[in-house]
């Protein structure tokens, strides 16, 4: 039988620590606490914590109040340091957001505020898949082997190709000197020029 107390005090179906007297977070006596650690899960049984950070370092603060505060927040060099793909994870996070507020808004002036935000979000959120897919392309259609070069940042390494390093240090000698084959310094090869008899 649950005891009234128990009922106005708020503690019913949670067991009470017997040092401090306070009551444990999850009901039913399940004495696991909040994890120091994120696990980005929250605690089995744990009605309070739903989300916990994995890199605190990689935080970026958000506001979404006003189309004005969402350029401000994706303005931000916090916000611009990070890679395309955190990016994306973070102007999704705050189109949800937005979308939530929008939906659950009753008062007009509210809504119409949310509105013209939701629709800047969600156009910097096209221009966000966008870029994926033409990363995604490249990626795809870069062969390392090729010897074309890849784009800056794809992650593969430059290939080095000798007959077009030759051909492009295959420059024309000074007037009054001829060329007598090639010469090695410094690891490339030049052109090597002799003064006309």
């Amino acid at each position: 039988m649950i005891k009234l107390l128990d009922i106005l005090e708020g503690t019913c179906g949670y067991n009470i620590d017997a040092k401090t007297g306070k009551k444990l977070n999850t009901p039913g006596g399940l004495k696991e606490a909040d994890p120091k650690k994120g696990t980005g899960k929250k605690p089995k049984g744990s009605s309070r914590r739903l989300y916990t950070d994995e890199n605190p370092s990689d935080t970026v603060s958000i506001k979404f109040k006003t189309k004005e505060d969402i350029v401000d927040t994706l303005n931000k060099d916090s916000f611009k340091s990070k890679s395309h793909a955190r990016k994306s994870q973070i102007i999704n996070l705050i189109h949800q957001r937005v979308r939530v507020a929008y939906s659950k808004s009753k008062d007009a002036e509210v809504k119409a505020r949310l509105k013209r935000a939701l629709d800047y979000v969600e156009k910097r959120k096209e221009s966000s898949k966008a870029k994926t897919q033409r990363l995604n392309k490249i990626k795809e259609t870069s062969n390392p082997q090729s010897g074309k070069a890849a784009p800056y940042g794809s992650g593969y390494a430059p290939v080095k190709n000798k007959k077009l390093e030759e051909d492009t240090l295959n420059e024309k000698c000074w007037p009054g000197y001829t060329k007598k084959g090639m010469k090695t310094m410094f690891g490339k090869k030049y052109p090597n020029c002799v003064k006309n008899d």
